[in-house]
């Protein structure tokens, strides 16, 4: 859903002005299309693709909309993954002669871009997206994605924060337009005053941050309204309030939240192990012991007045960048934390695979790939084909909300919130391997089957000594069509709950009770390792399918008795944030939790089941 959302102001470097042309002319490479960094904004990358450009493009001289302040007017376009403006210069505006003046002398200009965003999306730190035809990689902190905005305005300015930008202005030589350079350095030694004496005295804990402000005014990153604007911020900011949280956030502040929310669930050694010794330091100094702590905390360091009622705080917090990001990043946390901690029994047999789209993908069985063949000095390789030893499978999507109610951040209910991402968290987990072993059981199309030669049955075949001696023979006597052996080896013999202690007795005891006058020695002792699944014997889950009598053996993953598939390879649970102005039907902010994945059975010579009856 669109958001309501200040101006980004897009600075464009380099500006070469040229004179020679009967009419003034501007070509301004605005945008080249890849990672900016943007006041007010931060890190930032605009598709193109969907800008709105407009007919007409307004060029004013630093952002002035009145007519002292226009320029000329212009076209964009959006090519090649740059946005681009072109257009002409009017010759009757002051604004417009000085500019072309300032061109003849050689000063080197920069333009700066108005868009308003329409859409727009936080991309996490690591992340990759395709835009504007080339792929943005996320750094430290994140960044911001426009996908949908539209062009306002361009400007001439001085200033600029784009390297990869250029802009370039043909003048006519006509015309007397020269202008008072001194006045012009006057009103620059003006205007740096104007600042120090905003910035001078003593501003205390605030120091580094009005040094900070000071340097961007004087470089004309900011006006002197915004400067005064943010200097009345933290004059608010700083005065004494019921409860105050001091603030000691540094960049990038949701590191600072966010490590500070873990230590409050008691999860000291999450924080350190994922944020570093540095955020949690600065966490603990945050000292906030209640949920309205946080809240006010982040109102403070983005400069916003902070409510008096604790609905309306908690409201005006979540709209800030810092609060929904740390959320977001501790239910991310622990939803992993708990997802990893979950049994996963497949994965000591299935292959995993990396899908790029949700169309059929195939899976090439090993062992169905042939032999290599002689080549006469100077002949031809043969080709082989495997299509038809191939497994097609395709991924779905599986996911759920996951909500906080604003009730609860007041009540400061944060227990409830981790426990929710922890359960989702194992859900996930759950999901993948219910799927893995629905896919095992339905044995679709004969899969373990006697003319497979991977399927025992009848009395033999229950879990023993000599049952598994069968399977490991059975497995390691494979051969293809030529009858050529394939080298498959046993890995993981794979038993319902039922069977468990019998298969402990079968592979760890030193010693197997015999006839009379027989060898005693266990020969299987340790021959493959054990998994315990208890979706083997779920028979109310996968009706007449499960049977707690049924066991099997499976070859290594790199033989894929079995394919489990990610979407892009991301084997966990993407995590996403929507805030109260998303959630229409209920005052809550929400984190969409889901993953792409699938299943499917592919090599049958690399597994054997046993009925066990």
């Amino acid at each position: 859903m669109p958001e309501a959302m200040n101006d980004i102001l897009l600075t464009a470097r380099g500006v070469e002005i040229a004179a020679g042309a009967k009419q003034p002319t501007v070509s301004i490479l605005a945008y080249s299309g890849g990672l900016m960094n943007v006041p007010g904004w931060g890190t930032l990358a605009i598709d193109l693709a969907s800008l709105d450009l407009g007919g007409q493009v307004r060029i004013l001289a630093d952002h002035d909309a009145s007519i002292n302040g226009i320029v000329g007017q212009g076209k964009a376009e959006a090519r090649d993954g740059r946005l681009r403006v072109t257009g002409t210069v009017s010759s009757t505006t002051e604004a417009a002669k000085r500019v072309v003046e300032l061109a003849k002398n050689g000063f080197e200009f920069q333009a700066s871009v108005g868009v308003e965003p329409v859409e727009h999306v936080k991309v996490k730190p690591g992340e990759k997206v395709e835009v504007n035809n080339r792929t943005l990689s996320a750094p430290e902190g994140g960044f911001t994605l426009v996908k949908r905005g539209k062009l306002r305005e361009v400007s001439i300015v001085s200033m600029g924060c784009d390297d990869r930008t250029a802009v370039a202005i043909a003048a006519s030589k006509g015309g007397d337009m020269r202008i008072d350079e001194e006045k012009v350095r006057a009103e620059e030694r003006e205007r740096i005053a104007n600042i120090e004496a905003f910035c001078g005295g003593d501003w205390g804990r605030d120091a580094d941050k009005v040094a900070d402000l000071k340097a961007r005014a004087i470089a004309g990153e900011i006006g002197q309204e915004e400067l005064s604007a943010k200097l009345l911020a933290i004059i608010r900011a700083a005065r004494p309030q019921m409860g105050e949280v001091k603030s000691v956030l540094r960049d990038p502040e949701p590191r600072v939240i966010e490590a500070a929310l873990l230590m409050r669930l008691g999860h000291e050694e999450l924080a350190e192990k994922t944020l570093g010794e540095r955020a949690c330091e600065y966490g603990r100094r945050l000292g906030a012991a209640h949920m309205l702590d946080f809240c006010r905390a982040c109102l403070e360091e983005d400069g916003a007045d902070v409510p008096r009622g604790r609905m309306e705080m908690v409201k005006a917090a979540m709209s800030t960048y810092s609060l929904p990001v740390a959320l977001g990043n501790v239910a991310n946390k622990l939803l992993l934390s708990a997802y990893e901690e979950s049994p996963a029994t497949w994965r000591a047999f299935c292959a995993v695979r990396s899908v790029g789209d949700f169309k059929e993908a195939t899976a090439i069985r090993p062992s169905f790939t042939g032999q290599l063949e002689p080549v006469a000095p100077g002949g031809e390789l043969k080709h082989g084909s495997v299509g038809e030893h191939a497994t097609g499978f395709r991924i779905d999507t599986f996911g759920k909300l996951l909500s906080i109610d604003r009730r609860d951040l007041v009540n400061d209910d944060l227990s409830l919130f981790e426990d929710t991402a922890r359960a989702m968290g194992k859900a996930a987990m759950r999901k993948v391997s219910d799927l893995v072993y629905e896919t095992l059981l339905a044995n679709a199309g004969g899969f373990f089957s006697s003319g497979n030669g991977n399927l025992l049955d009848g009395v033999s075949s229950a879990l023993s000594l000599d049952s598994l001696s069968l399977a490991i023979q059975a497995m390691r006597t494979q051969r293809d069509a030529e009858g050529n052996d394939l080298d498959i080896v046993p890995v993981t013999l794979l038993v319902p709950p039922e069977l468990s202690v019998q298969a402990k007795a079968v592979l760890e005891s030193e010693f197997i009770q015999r006839a009379a006058e027989q060898p005693t020695g266990n020969s299987l002792r340790r021959a493959v390792a054990l998994e315990v699944e208890p979706r083997l014997s779920n028979e109310a889950k996968f009706d007449g399918k499960a049977s707690g009598k049924h066991w099997y053996l499976f070859a290594a993953p790199s033989a894929a008795p079995l394919v489990t598939a990610f979407l892009n390879g991301v084997q966990r649970p993407t995590v996403e944030y929507f805030g109260l102005e998303q959630t229409v039907d209920k005052l809550a902010v929400s984190w969409r939790v889901y993953m792409d994945f699938g299943a499917a059975l592919c090599d049958p010579r690399a597994g054997v089941r046993s009925a066990g009856e």
